[in-house]
């Protein structure tokens, strides 16, 4: 009798730490998540100007109750501009990503301190990731663009999930440039 006890007690455990890992597993892990739907934010130098740089900033979030490990982070499409920078910045100074049109290499001081990407940053549940970087236009162009913050990340099961930011960040010189030259038009 105590056997068949023992066995069937052995089969609830069983039962039980076989529902434990169902249950851990059919709950979404989701990565980082962003608000953005597309368009751009771009800012020109006026006519005749020699160079045209800007530095950038966006945001996506951990809206997850755990932690999410930051893998890579690069730039989908980059279209008549060199990007001289790519880090994540932990506490950046401001609460309003954009971009601020300088020829300073020097990173704003909104920014606040920044990271390398492959630095293994986490991003705490319910906090945002910031990523920050620099362009320079292109010496034979009048306009360029970057668009697309492509960010992967793990999270504590290993899975990896990866999620794009679609905003566009643009720069030229002089007016009249067409929204797809300068990056400020819908996705």
């Amino acid at each position: 009798m105590d056997k068949g006890r023992a066995v069937v007690g052995a089969s609830v455990i069983g039962a039980l730490v076989l529902a434990a890992g169902l249950v851990v597993e059919t709950v979404p892990t989701q990565g980082l998540s962003t608000s953005t739907t597309g368009g751009g934010v771009c800012g020109t130098y006026p006519e005749g100007s020699a160079v045209a740089a800007a530095w950038f900033m966006t945001d996506l979030q951990n809206e997850t109750d755990h932690d999410v490990r930051v893998r890579t982070v690069r730039i989908a499409t980059i279209e008549g501009v060199r990007l001289e920078h790519l880090a994540l910045a932990p506490h950046p100074r401001t609460s309003s990503p954009g971009v601020i049109i300088t020829e300073d290499p020097d990173q704003p001081a909104e920014y606040g301190r920044t990271v390398p990407v492959g630095s293994g940053v986490v991003v705490r549940p319910h906090s945002d990731l910031n990523v920050s970087g620099r362009i320079v236009l292109d010496p034979d162009r009048t306009a360029g663009f970057v668009r697309g913050v492509v960010v992967t990340t793990q999270d504590g099961l290993g899975r990896l999930h990866t999620v794009t930011e679609p905003i566009a960040f643009g720069t030229g010189i002089g007016t009249g440039h067409d929204a797809s030259e300068i990056g400020c038009h819908g996705a």
